[in-house]
């Protein structure tokens, strides 16, 4: 009997990738060296994959492994007649790991010392990866799982295409891109918070004052949260690429008409608009981004809200470029004896139009200065397959890289293992097809607006849904109190100090400057064995609670700035962790949806966390006590989404998504 060694070559399924031990497999057998004969070549590894997968001691009753159970091109093998010896499995498990490590594989395996561990390593390679953590030499036959939908095996090739090509070029523009639209995204928040003090000095608006000044941020929140919902199907519907142009020239047009508001009215409404654009910029670029990251990159997902603190840094400069310097008087208003003349106080129209036209320029980026290819998974769940390969071949050029090792042969077999009997290119050549075509392409956007359902598919994702859903409300009525109030609170104990606007406007740049250090610290600890996703949100949101409650005993300038950044940089971390979380854990097909949805929830807790605190705020005439009853509610709350984050089902941590 031949040793488990002389028998490794003929199993195509466990090894590491290296292209010797691949001319070594395909020249033992040329059956599967090459693709001339789909059918024969995918029959024998699916005989290998299966005499592995289905190796169990109860049905153990030989000693040795038959060379046909491993991929000699003979066609399948009855599940019934796989029964391989235990030792004999774990020695060819063993065998390859120790040849890959000898061949200078990277990753070096480890052996494997029971059978057990054999089975799940197979396991893993089928689900994960393979041996050594290369995907070198893989061939599409090798990755069919029949347990798997065909569009979820079809999503699986092109995610290996793309961990073949690692992070390139294409990838670097598309974080950087995406990275903008996170920083357009609370560059307006920051803006329209920072340009309340002259608003209420405008001749023009009539009374503006602090009993209506909280309606323009309820304006721009309703913006943000039908943007958020609608952008979040359409992106599943029409697509992340016009999705992934339209938030920042929509966002754009309108802020830029905001600076030109002729009335308080009017500067509502386009606020709202803007906010419709703005919303949809964290579920759509959070999606476009993870669907184009290799695996071992997707910590940049978290990296992406990074752009969030640097938009609330420019937009504070800006402001403080203009707002002091192109305003009325501290004890100018609208009404009073010192006349504030439109002319005096045209800062924060300025600073409107600076913001609205830095977003135009990201417009642009996009638009003009790069090449965005629709997104692979997104165009294989629509059924177009073709497609999806021309964009991972325009995707490999960019990149330098080699051509895809999958062709749409291997997309066509793997409709025919599914049992598919019309796949794209046979329904759009077929005979009287186009037909069904034309029905199948009508009925997509009815089913991708029904997607919610999807969420709730099974116990498991039905209860991630809910604690993600619990998460973002806590979250967003958390930090809406929180951005709100403790900076009302430092102006007022700067304003009873003596201290001037422009030295308060310098404290806030100081409070947000520390969230970009959060956001990397966030992305780093993400990555950690013992800490991962799950427990790094733990720690941040319960971090943010505290925060908020030990604000409520301070006093002086210093704790008060102090404590406000501590807040900030738990924030940030926070939400960089959970942006990048939540499109990880759903399919392609919903991916949108659940982020859309989740966002909406979030953002109309958003709108009725000011209308629950700003009653406790002008509840009574000591107002530190009033401050006190805000910071403890936004800080409760906060705690209810580390309780929600702890009950999670998984992390996700080093998981294909697919």
């Amino acid at each position: 009997m031949p040793s488990a060694l002389e028998r490794r070559p003929s199993n195509p399924v466990i090894r590491s990738g290296n292209s010797s031990r691949l001319e070594h497999s395909q020249a033992a057998h040329p059956s599967s060296a090459s693709r001339r004969d789909s059918e024969e070549s995918w029959s024998s590894s699916r005989d290998s994959q299966d005499a592995l997968l289905h190796a169990d001691s109860a049905s153990y009753t030989g000693d040795s492994i038959p060379m046909s159970q491993f991929g000699t091109g003979l066609g399948f093998t009855p599940r019934s007649e796989l029964a391989p010896d235990r030792d004999a499995l774990r020695d060819v498990v063993n065998a390859n790991h120790a040849a890959a490590a000898e061949e200078g594989d990277v990753r070096k395996p480890k052996s494997i010392a029971s059978t057990d561990e054999a089975f799940h390593e197979v396991r893993r390679v089928r689900s994960t990866g393979h041996v050594g953590d290369s995907i070198e030499g893989l061939k599409a036959s090798d990755l069919f799982d029949e347990t798997k939908t065909a569009k979820e095996n079809k999503s699986l090739l092109m995610s290996y295409e793309l961990e073949r090509m690692g992070f390139g070029r294409y990838q670097l523009f598309v974080f950087l891109l995406c990275g903008l639209g996170f920083f357009t995204d609370l560059l307006f928040a920051q803006a329209f918070g920072l340009i309340s003090v002259p608003l209420e000095s405008e001749p023009d608006f009539g009374t503006v004052d602090d009993s209506n000044i909280g309606t323009l941020f309820t304006a721009f929140n309703v913006g943000l949260t039908v943007g958020a919902f609608s952008w979040g199907i359409l992106v599943d519907v029409v697509g992340r690429k016009w999705s992934f142009y339209c938030t920042c020239l929509l966002a754009s047009i309108f802020g830029l008409a905001a600076g030109g508001s002729p009335n308080f009215t009017a500067l509502r409404v386009l606020v709202a608009f803007s906010g419709l654009g703005v919303g949809g910029n964290i579920p759509i670029d959070a999606t476009i981004t993870l669907e184009f990251l290799p695996t071992k990159n997707r910590w940049l997902l978290a990296l992406l809200s990074l752009f969030q603190p640097i938009g609330v840094l420019v937009a504070s400069g800006i402001a403080y470029g203009f707002v002091p310097n192109y305003s009325c008087g501290d004890g100018a208003t609208a009404v009073s004896e010192t006349v504030c003349r439109s002319a005096d106080n045209r800062g924060w129209r300025y600073t409107l139009f600076t913001v609205g036209g830095i977003t135009l320029g990201v417009f642009l980026l996009r638009f003009l200065l790069f090449t965005f290819r629709e997104s692979p998974a997104y165009l294989v769940n629509l059924g177009k397959d073709r497609e999806a390969i021309e964009v991972v071949k325009a995707i490999a050029k960019v990149n330098k890289a080699d051509a895809p090792a999958f062709t749409m042969e291997d997309f066509n077999e793997i409709d025919r293992r599914c049992g598919n009997t019309i796949g794209e290119d046979q329904v759009k050549v077929g005979v009287g097809r186009r037909g069904e075509v034309f029905a199948e392409s009508s009925k997509h956007a009815m089913r991708q607006l029904t997607n919610v359902k999807v969420l709730f598919q099974n116990r498991k994702m039905a209860r991630l849904t809910i604690l993600l859903w619990i998460t973002f409300i806590c979250d967003f009525f958390a930090f809406n109190i929180a951005g709100a109030y403790l900076p009302l609170i430092l102006s007022d104990r700067n304003i009873a100090q003596g201290k001037t606007l422009a030295e308060t406007y310098r404290s806030y740049v100081a409070i947000y400057a520390p969230g970009i250090g959060a956001c990397i610290l966030a992305a780093a600890l993400i990555e950690l064995p013992r800490l991962g996703r799950q427990w790094s949100m733990v720690f941040f949101s319960a971090l943010m609670g505290v925060s908020m409650f030990i604000y409520t005993r301070v006093e002086t300038e210093a704790a008060s700035v102090g404590l406000n950044a501590l807040e900030y940089i738990a924030q940030s971390a926070f939400n960089a962790i959970l942006y990048a979380y939540l499109p990880e854990v759903y399919p392609s097909s919903v991916r949108g949806t659940a982020s859309g949805v989740a966002s909406t929830l979030g953002r109309i807790s958003g709108i009725v966390a000011p209308l629950i605190a700003g009653p406790l705020y002008s509840a009574g005439p000591d107002k530190a006590q009033n401050a006190a009853h805000v910071l403890y509610l936004g800080g409760g709350v906060a705690f209810a989404a580390t309780i929600a984050l702890i009950f999670l089902p998984f992390d996700n941590k080093g998981r294909r998504v697919h």
